[in-house]
């Protein structure tokens, strides 16, 4: 995916290693705080759409300058019944169930799949031990539920499937 705004490079290191993202890379990003979430909505981080539970159409995107985030989910339909739902930006994202700023999250959730020890973690971003373990808990489970959702079964109760296997030599 080509992003304009991805910068050549930073520091004289490229911003992006084989389109991969990296710290000098989320540091410029988060910079800025509405590009960090226009990119966080581009990769689909962050939802582009949102369905009002009230009325049902789409809840538009507002600026709410006194929130974490900045922004916030919101409708404002007047058609038989007024509407006035609203939703946080984080509602059904990787940043949900977090009270860390989306930097913070995209910073801790890079370390931990990149399998950088907490010590590091916690020298370099300044989390707490409690913060790392349970981040790294989540992030593994969520590994964990897509692989068995994408998962294929070798074989049944009285047959495996051989071709699944790779051959020993």
């Amino acid at each position: 995916m080509k992003m304009p705004y991805v910068p050549k490079t930073s520091y004289g290191h490229a911003s992006l290693v084989d389109d991969e993202a990296n710290k000098p890379f989320l540091t410029f990003l988060f910079s800025d705080t509405d590009l960090g979430i226009q990119f966080l909505k581009d990769v689909a981080l962050l939802c582009s759409k949102v369905p009002c539970n009230i009325c049902g159409r789409d809840m538009t995107w507002c600026a709410e300058p006194k929130l974490k985030d900045g922004f916030r989910w919101r409708c404002r339909r007047t058609a038989a019944v007024i509407c006035s739902e609203t939703k946080s930006i984080r509602h059904d994202s990787w940043f949900q169930q977090s009270k860390l700023t989306l930097q913070e999250v995209m910073y801790l959730t890079h370390d931990i799949v990149r399998r950088v020890p907490a010590y590091i973690i916690h020298k370099e971003n300044r989390f707490g031990s409690d913060t790392i373990a349970a981040w790294g808990i989540f992030c593994r489970e969520t590994m964990l539920v897509y692989v068995e959702g994408c998962s294929e079964k070798i074989g049944g109760p009285s047959k495996i499937d051989e071709s699944k296997f790779g051959r020993r030599k």
